[in-house]
């Protein structure tokens, strides 16, 4: 008879052949996924799907292990309960099925796959439009864990047009990327068609495509409408949220559930365990969205764009197109995606929110691919340059604006000097060869030799001649002299109807020698003012008496309402002018780089440059004595703002420029004016100096990467220009006088102001100043021409201490 030491020895070995017999069956089922897992791969099924098997397959391990403990701990309740505990295990088994519930509910949640690759409806919708894209692909495909972007033998075309042909896209993550190239090269269809993700993208990158307004609303505010645009952030929340519940109903009752001998099913304990690392998960994820702060930063990024509080509040159907392309900015800044595509985003920003966003980008850690005309922002934003070619490639260089002219002007030496070098030898060689080339002599043997000499050097391939860009030679002609005042502005004081007024006894003048640029925050009024000054507007008190024979011609920000879209550019040109000879009329468009087929193709075709230029020429052929440029370089590649530059400077008109764009500014502008505060003063200094000035006043720190120059203030700088630097007296300053006495006979005796204007847009740094008048600060100016007296100064010239302009939402900050 067994002893009951055989029997617990027998019921061991018996437990020991089940556990043996079960890891058996497990080795075989891996073993049997992998093969099948193997096959799958090398069928180009991929790695990610062997990945996540394994993965399944580790922690069916793991729970398989916790379950068996958890039966041993339940059995040995069971026996000293005595089973009697049935609606404890009911209370249990309801406890886990909600908790597997919500356990599935979130899993699904929070790791379900996103299909980012090429869909058949992007390129559809690109087709529509004309945009056909084509790309080479791999067997292995799309890595979507990647952070990286490389499209291999990429070729674009747009409407017929070949705009890419056979190049690499190449954007990897933490760069920060500038795309240069000719007006209608194809610089914004490339970023559409990256936007459409009509190439192979992986799908953990996310994509942000800055290309419109935001829709106007009347129930959505704009701090509401960049709040909504996270989704990840809200789906976050709300997984939280229900995985909070989940727990909290699962505490009263913290008891296991025996589910019998099937390992799949996970006791109460364990589906609560899981459920905390879900949870945690999602609060890591929510740490690293920084979704505490999301209303804080929400308004930060609007309050680096302009946007006041109560602006913040107002729905976004009461904002004009400008402002709610703010918004939509906003919203790219504020969702932090992957890939960033920013096609121009200066061109409804005044300076204050261009330094801003210049200085928010310039932190941008992700991928950052920038459309900018403007050299000074590229400089101080991007730390690689990507030059869209006119052999239609493109072709990558390290470093921002000023090095990537430096890295190509010294290749396309480099590669003159190998291409003349080679043309050499093959003249030598054919010369060679066609004297000695034919006889059995030396000479003829030595022919034969360089023959095949030049047959190598040709298959290996030829060093091609470097690209030359045709320059652009815009030109405004002559438009004769007018004495002075040319526009005088007397007590100007005006309003819109049923609003504050905009400017209240203004006093000024411009005449042909004026170069100003007028500066200060979106909604001062200085676009009013060029309307003021070309008669669109009548001042509501005071007068403006422009000289009899004074033409003027204006580029606003909306030149495309000059334009007939359904004709073509000589088309326009034989409207406008029909008695000009149809050689002369292309000779003029030519001259501002409307050439060859771009004549005869309809203007709804071409780019926003494109068009642009062809409001200059226009400008250019009414002949005006002033010229008044409304943000000018919104559309303009980095050539056209050259040649416009050097036109302006070689121009024997006067200028009034609003613009943003400090490198134009540095090129044509003398004196600097200030609109706000209904009033319009001068700024003592130059445009970087402004710049650095706001900077501290927005307190941005760190030194400029780049300088204010370009091509065509290289070649304009005079001697006289180079004085007024230093603390010398100018030639300028000297001839104050004449012009003053001059404003004198015309304008009648005005009494002095001696008030300040009520909130105070200058930072006194002495007490001194504060009693500064306007004669006062009159007799400071140098080349207001005939109203000079009479515009406000930022410094007396008595040698007080000179005040800093502070941007309005600055002015009451503690």
């Amino acid at each position: 008879m067994p002893s009951k030491w055989h029997e617990k020895q027998e019921k061991k070995r018996l437990e020991q052949a089940l556990r043996d017999e079960a890891a058996v069956r497990d080795a075989i089922d891996f073993e049997g996924n992998l093969a099948k897992d193997v096959r799958g791969a090398a069928m180009g099924e991929g790695e990610e799907e062997l990945f996540e098997k394994k993965l399944s397959k580790e922690e069916k391990k793991a729970l398989a292990k916790a379950k068996r403990e958890a039966k041993k701990k339940a059995k040995g309740k069971g026996g000293k309960d005595g089973g009697t505990n049935g609606d404890g295990g009911d209370d249990d088994k309801k406890g886990a099925d909600l908790a597997k519930e919500v356990l599935k509910n979130a899993q699904d949640g929070l790791f379900a796959e996103k299909d980012f690759s090429v869909t058949n409806e992007a390129a559809d919708k690109l087709a529509t439009e004309g945009t056909i894209c084509t790309f080479s692909t791999s067997k292995k495909g799309v890595d979507e864990r990647s952070r990286d972007i490389n499209v291999s033998n990429f070729t674009l075309q747009h409407k017929g047009m070949v705009m890419l042909d056979g190049t690499d896209i190449i954007l990897n993550h933490g760069n920060r990327y500038g795309l240069l190239g000719r007006n209608g090269c194809g610089k914004s269809t490339l970023m559409k068609a990256l936007g459409a993700r009509a190439v192979p993208i992986p799908s953990g990158i996310d994509i942000f495509h800055l290309k419109e307004e935001i829709e106007p609303s009347d129930t959505i505010s704009a701090i509401d409408a960049v709040m909504s645009v996270d989704e990840e952030r809200e789906r976050l929340e709300k997984e939280a949220e229900n995985l909070n519940n989940a727990l909290s109903s699962m505490t009263d009752d913290p008891g296991s559930n025996d589910n019998g001998d099937d390992e799949e099913e996970l006791t109460l304990e364990e589906q609560q365990e899981q459920l905390m690392d879900l949870l945690n998960y999602v609060y890591e994820r929510l740490d690293a969205l920084d979704a505490s702060t999301a209303e804080t930063r929400a308004r930060s990024i609007l309050k680096g764009l302009g946007f006041t509080h109560e602006m913040q509040e107002k729905k976004t159907k009461e904002f004009s197109g400008g402002w709610r392309m703010r918004v939509s900015l906003a919203r790219a800044l504020f969702i932090q995606p992957t890939l960033l595509l920013l096609d121009e985003p200066t061109n409804h920003l005044d300076m204050e929110a261009v330094i801003w966003l210049e200085d928010y980008l310039s932190k941008w850690d992700k991928i950052l691919l920038l459309i900018s005309h403007s050299q000074d922002f590229l400089n101080n934003v991007t730390t690689h340059t990507i030059h869209f070619t006119n052999r239609k490639v493109l072709t990558y260089y390290d470093g921002n604006y000023d090095q990537f002219i430096k890295t190509k002007s010294e290749k396309d030496e480099n590669q003159m000097k190998r291409y003349q070098w080679e043309q050499d030898q093959i003249k030598s060689m054919k010369e060679y060869i066609a004297r000695f080339g034919h006889g059995t002599s030396k000479n003829a043997k030595q022919a034969q030799s360089k023959e095949k000499v030049l047959e190598k050097m040709v298959r290996a391939g030829l060093t091609p001649m470097p690209e030359q860009e045709k320059p652009l030679n815009f030109k405004f002609p002559d438009p004769g002299h007018l004495p002075p005042p040319v526009l005088a502005f007397h007590d100007v004081t005006f309003g819109y109807p049923g609003c504050q007024p905009l400017y209240d006894n203004v006093n000024f003048g411009v005449d042909l020698d004026s170069r100003v640029a007028l500066v200060g925050p979106n909604g001062a009024g200085k676009t009013t003012l060029v309307k003021l000054m070309s008669g669109e507007l009548q001042p509501s008190l005071g007068d403006i008496r422009p000289h009899g024979h004074l033409k003027m011609g204006r580029f606003t920000q909306h030149f495309v309402d000059v334009l007939d879209l359904d004709l073509t550019p000589l088309e326009f040109f034989e409207r406008e002018y029909p008695n000009d000879p149809r050689e002369e009329q292309r000779k003029y468009l030519g001259r501002f780089g409307v050439s060859g087929k771009m004549q005869v193709q309809k203007m709804e075709e071409l780019s926003d440059g494109q068009k642009s230029r062809v409001v200059f020429a226009k400008l250019g052929r009414d002949v005006p004595h002033i010229l008044l440029l409304d943000e000018p370089t919104n559309h303009l590649d980095m050539e056209s703002i050259d040649a416009l530059a050097k036109a302006v400077n070689e121009f024997d008109g006067g200028l009034v420029l609003v613009s943003h764009d400090m490198r134009l500014i540095s090129q044509v502008a003398k004196e600097i004016w200030i609109c706000d505060n209904k009033t319009v003063a001068k700024y003592h200094g130059d445009i970087q100096n402004f710049k650095m000035d706001m900077r501290n006043q927005m307190g941005i720190e760190g030194e400029q990467k780049g300088q204010l120059r370009g091509d065509a203030s290289v070649s304009v700088k005079k001697a006289s220009e180079a004085k007024q630097n230093s603390n010398q007296p100018t030639k300028t300053e000297k001839k104050v006088v004449p012009k003053e006495k001059t404003v004198e006979k015309v304008r009648a005796a005005k009494p002095e102001r001696t008030s300040q204007p009520e909130g105070d847009v200058w930072d006194n740094d002495d007490d001194n100043n504060k009693g500064i008048t306007e004669k006062k600060a009159g007799s400071s100016l140098t080349s207001l021409a005939s109203m000079s007296s009479s515009l406000p100064s930022t410094a007396a010239s008595s040698g007080l201490a000179p005040r800093k302009y502070i941007p309005p939402h600055l002015r009451n900050r503690s």
